[in-house]
């Protein structure tokens, strides 16, 4: 399981990470929002955010980066009723400061069991991604994709309406694992896909010179 933390706190910080990696967590930190532009992709099962940050909050964190599926948990020191409503109306829970480790871990296992529970299916306008099997349907047919061509599917649709540079999509897809990837790879996987989705009004629009964005006519 992969973990993303925003947390400006050095101290708190690696004591989270030091202890969710030695029971089995791969953890990822960022001090603030400005790292966390550079280090943050969309392949991550649980997102940790610290409310207060040197150059913004949590929240202006969900604004950046449109997040949608991840389940998302707040750390606060604030515990005001205000804080508390607002924090869980856009995620999936919150602890208050200071709190002990063992309290964080069992939070963090209640948010991935419920989320482990619901029906791994991402939908969006007639098209599902079975993420179990890994099919894609469009109104009940069957798409034959590949591996690829699913993932870059998968990522783009994820993040719909959002622009994701060429080397994001070649880093979550291709480069994460190892596998050698040339500069016509993940064009030539987008054309294919186009041509697979094109009867259905799907698109998958190029924004000249940055990357690829998912949209329907």
């Amino acid at each position: 399981m992969k973990i993303f933390l925003l947390e400006d706190d050095e101290t708190l910080a690696f004591g989270i990470k030091t202890y969710l990696t030695n029971n089995g967590y791969e953890v990822i930190v960022s001090p603030s929002l400005e790292e966390a532009k550079k280090v943050f992709d969309y392949n991550f099962n649980l997102i940790i955010l610290d409310v207060n940050l040197p150059d913004g909050t949590g929240f202006d964190f969900l604004k950046i980066f449109n997040i949608e599926s991840t389940p998302i948990l707040f750390l606060t020191v604030n515990n005001s009723e205000e804080d508390i409503v607002k924090g869980l109306n856009v995620s999936d829970g919150y602890i208050t400061k200071p709190f002990k480790l063992p309290i964080l871990k069992a939070k963090i296992e209640s948010i991935l069991r419920r989320v482990d529970r619901k029906d791994e299916k991402l939908n969006y306008k007639g098209l599902v991604l079975d993420e179990k099997n890994y099919r894609c349907l469009i109104d009940g047919e069957n798409i034959n994709l590949t591996l690829k061509e699913y993932e870059v599917l998968r990522l783009l649709l994820k993040n719909r309406g959002n622009t994701l540079t060429r080397e994001k999509i070649l880093e979550i897809v291709w480069d994460n694992k190892g596998d050698f990837v040339d500069d016509n790879t993940l064009s030539a996987t987008v054309k294919r896909l186009r041509k697979k989705l094109e009867s259905y009004d799907y698109v998958i629009e190029t924004v000249r010179g940055i990357g690829y964005r998912f949209v329907r006519d």
